[in-house]
């Protein structure tokens, strides 16, 4: 995206059909590809920020040619395991590898093992590291289903999500602000006003979202632990009778303790599977926690949305999380055979 614009199809067609030599001659992955194109687009568009999110870790990632004006790690939980390693320390160190000589670094609500390895490489860069909780100094002074009202000192952010954790988010952005303004002229309305636009210009979508009110129904892509214990502990802000949660994840991930913390709510949850190669089979899903007549089985997502909506009154919340490829194709069912309300 350039200015809140996806790069159009002729633009796509023409970076593929010249790297296609190369493309078939080293056969890189899908994601380096679109890197790539990405890198080609942005240096054609001379854009003067280009914000670049790692896809895997961060050291060995094919992101990591760049040489940055500021890196800025966000959060570490235990994820990818089989490529990053299994413990906060190890997915640390790959994720520290963006970290450059002399060059600057944001962190975030960061475990005390993360901080450490971060401060470890940082050192060994001579990089300063910047605290978002220790720079800024944030409230939650509202906030309904659809949004968050937040205070910065004398200054008020609206954001258009929810979710408590939304709050170190805009600390760790307001941070990297800060850095960047040394550089570029960046006025604290045009942040609060690029925050309230944020889902119209990035495209941002899938965190707590609610997309039909009658039933409600609240799309969430989180697909790991903190994620899951994110939504167990924002789902006091909605109003509801009863929960009813469709739950699908990857045979990769760890989804026995996103599934043992779905079992502690008061809700039917109703086990599925996106038509994906890495999807878990539902059945597996139900072995994976003890025999509770709250978990039920259906193969395939248009069956899960055809029963929850059985389930479902006016007043209850139906749930979709534990995957983007749920979330995704869930929402193409939807749009396509009902119609939101």
């Amino acid at each position: 995206r350039v200015n809140g614009k996806t790069i159009p199809k002729h633009t796509v067609i023409e970076i593929t059909n010249r790297l296609l030599p190369l493309i078939q001659k080293i056969k890189p992955s899908f994601f380096e590809v679109t890197t790539a194109m990405a890198f080609e687009y942005f240096k054609k568009q001379k854009v003067e920020i280009a914000i670049i999110e790692t896809g895997l870790g961060g050291r060995l990632d094919s992101t990591n040619i760049l040489s940055p004006i500021l890196s800025v790690i966000t959060s570490i939980d235990i994820d990818h395991t089989e490529f990053l390693g299994k413990t906060i320390k190890n997915i640390a160190y790959e994720k520290a590898g963006i970290i450059k000589n002399n060059i600057p670094v944001v962190i975030g609500d960061l475990p005390a093992a993360a901080v450490v390895e971060i401060k470890r490489k940082a050192a060994k860069t001579k990089s300063e590291v910047f605290y978002s909780s220790k720079e800024n100094k944030l409230k939650i002074t509202k906030r309904t289903e659809d949004c968050l009202t937040i205070q910065s000192s004398n200054k008020m952010f609206l954001l258009p999500f929810i979710g408590d954790y939304q709050k170190n988010n805009l600390s760790t952005v307001l941070t990297a602000v800060n850095i960047l303004k040394k550089n570029f002229k960046i006025s604290s309305r045009s942040v609060q006003i690029g925050l309230k636009n944020i889902r119209i210009n990035s495209g941002f979508y899938g965190r707590l979202e609610t997309i039909n009110h009658k039933p409600k129904i609240v799309i969430d892509v989180s697909h790991n632990k903190q994620g899951i214990e994110n939504i167990a502990s924002d789902l006091k802000y909605f109003k509801y009778k009863k929960l009813i949660i469709i739950f699908a994840m990857m045979k990769d991930k760890d989804y026995k303790t996103p599934l043992s913390l779905l079992s502690d709510l008061n809700a039917m949850i109703i086990l599925t599977r996106p038509e994906y190669y890495r999807a878990e089979e539902p059945v597996n899903l139900l072995k994976a926690i003890s025999k509770d007549p709250k978990f039920i089985v259906k193969d395939s997502i248009d069956q899960a949305l055809l029963y929850s909506l059985e389930l479902a009154d006016n007043s209850d919340l139906i749930l979709v999380t534990g995957s983007f490829y749920l979330v995704s194709e869930f929402l193409n069912l939807f749009n396509k055979f009902y119609c939101p309300n």
